[in-house]
This record gives structure tokens, C-alpha cells and sequence, in this order.
């Protein structure tokens, strides 16, 4: 088995969308304190996303120029389209606070299909990432260049930080024997 730089992650990162979405789905808009309360757990999420965009962009994507230049340039368009997806799902947050009622419940709808439309987006990009990004990593490089990779990422990240991806996003995600092989190979794959 190869080492895998994206599958461990991304679990996580479906995970923490998937429970997002429910969570907006369950959301009673009409209640500032729910909203408010939905809106702390999305823009969790999204900061998440935006971290793992900003660690494939500064030390994967460089590393898919130099292998299969047309599928880097494929993939470094993709994170700027989900980010326009994110920012359009921020951009109705303070717009709750000058709403009635009804309005809030109609905003609400509004930004959970937002949210549910960034989740397909994010789910075609990590499964391209798993199938195609690893397909070339596998065919060009050996298991202690993806380990030096997977490292420089790992120490790019405040260990407070790297902490709460561990404890929040990437263990949680994890099967039993996925997780102690994650503790057993320190530095944890993010």
C-alpha cells in the first residue's frame, strides 16, 4: 500500500462538511441564537477548508507542476472556484441581523443550499485529488519523497493548531487501525 497524502484528510474534511450541513439543515433561522451558533460552526468549517487549500497550494501543487503540468493546472483552477463557493455562503451571514422573520427562515434555505452545493463541489475535488493526484504521485515519486512532502506540510502548521486538526478534524474520521497507524507515523498526514 502507497503512502496517501489525501484520503486520511479528506476523510475529516468530509466528515466536518457533512456534519456542517446537517447541522444548517437543523438550523431554526427565526432564532438569532441558533443562527448565530450555525454560523460559528460554518465558518469553522470553511477555515478548515481554507487551510488545506492553502497547504495543496503551497507544497502539492507545486510538486503536480513538476510531474503532470496540465493536471496541476486543472487542479490550481479548482480552489479558487471553491473558495468563490465559500465566500458566497459568508457573504449571508450579516445580512440576518436586517431581516424579519420570515425573511431569516428564506435566508436560512438559502444559505443551506449554498452550503450543500459547496459540499458536491469539495466531494468531486477530493475524489479527483485520491484518483488522479495519487495516481501521479504513485507513478513518480517513492513513498520518502510523499513522506518529506507530507512532513514540510505537517511542520508548515502551528502545533496548536496541528493539535486541533488532529483532535477535531483528521482522528475522529479515522477507522481504529487508520488512527494507530497515523500515531505510529508522527508527524500525523494532514
Amino acid at each position: 500500500m502507497r503512502l496517501d497524502l489525501f484520503t486520511p484528510i479528506h476523510k475529516g474534511l468530509r466528515r466536518t462538511l457533512f456534519e456542517t450541513a446537517i447541522a444548517l439543515g437543523r438550523t431554526d433561522f427565526s432564532s438569532t441564537d441558533e443562527t448565530v451558533a450555525a454560523e460559528t460552526l460554518a465558518g469553522e468549517c470553511l477555515t478548515y477548508l481554507r487551510e488545506h487549500a492553502e497547504h495543496e497550494d503551497h507544497h502539492v501543487l507545486p510538486e503536480i507542476a513538476w510531474l503532470a503540468p496540465e493536471l496541476a493546472g486543472a487542479m490550481a483552477e479548482e480552489h479558487p472556484e471553491l473558495e468563490r463557493a465559500a465566500i458566497a455562503i459568508d457573504s449571508l451571514w450579516p445580512r440576518f441581523a436586517f431581516l424579519a422573520w420570515d425573511e431569516r427562515l428564506a435566508m436560512g434555505a438559502e444559505l443551506a443550499r449554498r452550503f450543500q452545493a459547496l459540499v458536491a463541489m469539495q466531494l468531486r475535488h477530493m475524489e479527483r485529488e485520491e484518483r488522479e493526484v495519487n495516481a501521479v504521485f504513485w507513478a513518480g515519486m517513492e513513498d520518502r519523497e510523499l513522506a518529506a512532502l507530507n512532513r514540510r506540510i505537517v511542520v508548515s502548521i502551528p502545533p496548536a493548531r496541528l493539535l486541533t486538526w488532529q483532535s477535531r478534524v483528521l482522528m475522529p474520521a479515522l477507522s481504529a487501525p487508520e488512527r494507530a497507524a497515523v500515531a505510529a507515523s508522527q508527524p500525523s498526514p494532514i
